[in-house]
C-alpha cells in the first residue's frame, strides 16, 4: 500500500474523532475547530517523523548521500518516498519514515547534519510538542480530562497553547530565514521551492492562528471561541 495512504489514515485518525465528538457535544461543526485540530493532527504526524530524524540520524545522512549521488542536489528521487508501496510493518517503523528527511535534505542539507539549527529545532519539536498538541485538541473539544481526571483552567490551556505555538512559529521563522540566507533555493526548480515555502507557510499561519485563538481563551477564561 502507498506510504501516502498510511499518512492520510494517521491524520484522519488523529483528527476526525475530535470533529465528530465536537459535533455530538456542542451540536455544531466549527470551521475554526476543524481547521486547527486538522493542523494539530498533521503536526502530530510531523512530530513522530521528527523523532525518526533524531533516532535514525545516521541513516538519514547515509541515505541522503546515496540520493545525492543518484539524482544530484535540489532534486527528488523517483518515485517519491510517499508514493512507494510499503508494508504495515514499515508504516509503523520510525526507521522507514527517516527517508522523509533524507529526501528533504536534497533541498536543504541541514537535516542530514546533526550540528545544524534545522536538525535540532525539528528534533526538539518532535519531543516537546506532542503532549501540548494533543492537550490543545482535547480541550478544543471537551471541557474536562477523561476518566474523571478533572479539568484544567481555560486560561492555563490558553497560555500553554500560546507558548508552544509561539515556539513553533519562532522556530519556523528562524529556519526559513536560514534557508534563504544560505541560498539553498538557488539552482532549485520553482516547484521544489514552492514545497519549502508552502510547508513553512503552514507552520507560520496555523501557529499564529492558534495564538490568536488562545489569547481569546486567556482573556475570556472560556473555550467559547472553539464551541461555535
Amino acid at each position: 500500500m502507498l506510504a501516502f495512504f498510511y499518512t492520510c489514515a494517521f491524520v484522519c485518525a488523529a483528527w476526525l474523532p475530535f470533529v465528530w465528538h465536537h459535533r455530538e457535544i456542542h451540536g455544531v461543526v466549527s470551521v475554526t475547530h476543524c481547521a486547527l485540530t486538522l493542523f494539530n493532527a498533521v503536526n502530530l504526524l510531523i512530530c513522530l517523523w521528527e523523532n525518526a530524524l533524531f533516532i535514525h540520524r545516521a541513516k538519514v545522512r547515509r541515505v541522503y548521500l546515496r540520493f545525492k549521488k543518484q539524482v544530484g542536489d535540489r532534486n527528488f528521487p523517483s518515485p517519491l518516498c510517499l508514493f512507494e508501496n510499503i508494508t504495515l510493518r514499515q508504516a509503523l517503523s520510525y526507521e522507514y519514515w527517516s527517508v522523509i528527511w533524507s529526501t528533504y535534505s536534497l533541498l536543504d542539507p541541514s537535516y542530514s547534519d546533526q550540528k545544524s539549527f534545522g536538525f535540532w529545532i525539528d528534533s526538539g519539536n518532535g519531543v516537546v510538542t506532542v503532549a501540548p498538541t494533543l492537550l490543545l485538541s482535547w480541550f478544543a473539544t471537551w471541557d474536562a480530562l477523561p476518566h474523571g481526571l478533572g479539568t484544567l483552567s481555560p486560561r492555563f490551556i490558553g497560555a500553554l497553547g500560546m507558548t508552544f505555538n509561539w515556539q513553533m512559529l519562532y522556530g519556523t521563522l528562524l529556519y526559513f530565514g536560514n534557508y534563504v540566507l544560505q541560498g539553498y533555493y538557488r539552482g532549485t526548480s520553482g516547484a521544489y521551492v514552492a514545497v519549502v515555502c508552502v510547508a513553512n507557510g503552514i507552520w507560520i499561519a496555523f501557529p499564529a492562528w492558534w495564538m490568536w485563538v488562545c489569547w481569546g481563551i486567556v482573556e475570556s477564561n472560556s473555550f467559547a471561541s472553539l464551541r461555535t
